[in-house]
């Protein structure tokens, strides 16, 4: 459970560091079952380092990381983040190639509802109170590929100062307020094995360095809409996304309560099931 403080944290600066959250002997078995995974959709061909590899779900594919999401640890920070009946929204797995571009979905105070329904500014419409926990099986530094975040960049008004970052330019020639984007201001996730950062996708964040191929693997919860434009938004944004927001006949079928409960809602707007 987090404290207080803690909340406060997140709520504040869009982000939270949670050290050794998970034990060495966890992270190994991470570790073989993420690189299983990987290679699996790869039909067992060595990884080129060509390009990113996603691969999604990824949580669902093995038996320890399926039940992370219902691990205390995990399921806890859904519960005090996003309410007791938060919703599954996917699980990731990522070998990237290269920098990541600052980048956000819709900064909080830049959303309004009107008879219409959702006002769009030019990003992402994603609202609802929502986290991402995300985690590295090897040592990140700044130099070496550690998650960057803006402190409070998910809150903003009008105008947003920052929102040349949220638009994932990722032009060699890109230099916001006349530098490079690796030098812009920010909190820096320098990790080892076991930590993890939570955070809003509102919240501006960014990579840069480290080896081709570095791991990041994340699990994203968002809170139960309660009202019937928080519904409607769901909908349009599950036509639209490929993998999000689709419920995973393992979780559905699942013999653990809180992993059947996370997915009910998905089941109930009828969205299409992932057969893992």
């Amino acid at each position: 459970m987090l404290t207080d403080g803690q909340v406060a944290h997140f709520k504040t600066f869009g982000f939270l560091v949670l050290r050794h959250l998970f034990t060495p002997e966890e992270m190994d078995i991470i570790k073989q079952e993420s690189d299983e995974i990987f290679q699996e959709a790869r039909g067992g061909a060595e990884f080129s380092g060509e390009e990113w590899q996603a691969e999604q779900p990824f949580f669902e594919r093995r038996p320890f990381m399926s039940m992370l999401p219902d691990d205390d640890r995990i399921y806890d920070i859904g519960v005090d983040l996003c309410g007791p009946d938060f919703v599954l929204d996917e699980s990731e797995g990522n070998l990237h190639v290269g920098d990541t571009a600052w980048h956000s979905s819709k900064p909080e105070g830049l959303y309004s509802t009107t008879g219409q329904g959702f006002l769009y500014t030019g990003y992402s419409e994603f609202s609802l109170p929502n986290v991402k926990i995300a985690f590295y099986p090897e040592p990140t530094t700044r130099d070496t590929g550690c998650l960057r975040v803006i402190p409070g960049s998910h809150k903003v008004n009008t105008p947003d100062l920052l929102a040349s970052l949220r638009t994932n330019n990722k032009d060699p020639k890109f230099r916001p307020f006349g530098i490079h984007p690796s030098e812009i201001p920010c909190y820096c996730f320098e990790s080892d094995p076991g930590d993890v950062i939570v955070f809003t996708e509102s919240v501006l964040h960014a990579a840069f360095g480290g080896k081709i191929g570095r791991q990041q693997h994340a699990v994203s919860f968002f809170a139960n809409p309660t009202t019937e434009d928080e519904v409607l938004l769901i909908k349009r944004l599950y036509e639209k996304a490929k993998n999000s927001y689709r419920p995973h006949t393992s979780y559905i079928d699942s013999d653990r309560p809180r992993l059947r409960r996370m997915v009910s809602r998905l089941v109930e707007w009828g969205f299409d099931p992932i057969d893992v």
